[in-house]
């Protein structure tokens, strides 16, 4: 009952937003009260907090998980940008539903991102020394860190900002966004490359 009632109040926080999602509607959803609600996770806020872990627990394990032993830089940022961009396809809705939270409630959302930084330190440390190895052997040319992920970062969460209204203007069908997408995230992947070369 406890991930029914997360997956319940994940599905209505991305979908409607922290303010107008209610307790009662997060038990009607996962088949319950709300008196098991408050049992499991106390407020509102400690669910929604909840919820925020474990989309960026999935984010941070899907980049911990790839292996590119042997391989070159080339195919390890290839993954790791694709890896980015397909966290964000299976899970369409958290970049809308991100931004939306930073218009209502700036504070909340900088405090969960200052736990984002915290908890993800070892993705990024592990960049960092990937990136300056590659540099003094001379094989990408300098960047910091902070460039290369707001590069990753603004260009793996546009497609996913910009898609509803790219649906109606296009009048894209179900079948044609998939196509789209994958030639999205090869042009991102693409333009990090192409940035990062000598």
């Amino acid at each position: 009952m406890e991930q029914r009632i997360l997956d319940a109040a994940a599905s209505l926080f991305i979908e409607q937003g922290f303010a107008r999602t209610t307790t009662g509607q997060i038990a009607e959803l996962a088949g319950c009260n709300q008196a098991l609600v408050h049992y499991y996770y106390r407020t509102k806020d400690k669910l929604f907090e909840k919820v925020f872990e474990e989309k960026k627990d999935m984010l941070v394990s899907n980049l911990l998980a790839i292996d590119d032993t042997g391989a070159d830089w080339e195919k390890r940022m290839a993954n790791i940008v694709g890896a980015h961009f397909d966290f964000y396809r299976e899970n369409p809705g958290l970049v809308p539903f991100i931004f939306r939270e930073l218009l209502s409630n700036p504070d909340r959302i900088d405090s969960l991102l200052d736990k984002f930084k915290q908890n993800t330190s070892v993705v990024f440390e592990r960049l960092e020394a990937e990136l300056n190895r590659e540099v003094e052997k001379g094989t990408i040319r300098p960047i910091t860190l902070t460039d290369l992920m707001f590069t990753i970062v603004s260009l793996n969460i546009a497609p996913f900002l910009v898609m509803p209204v790219l649906r109606n203007r296009l009048n894209l069908s179900d079948e044609e966004v998939p196509a789209l997408l994958d030639a999205r995230r090869q042009e991102t992947i693409d333009t990090v490359l192409a940035r990062l070369r000598k």
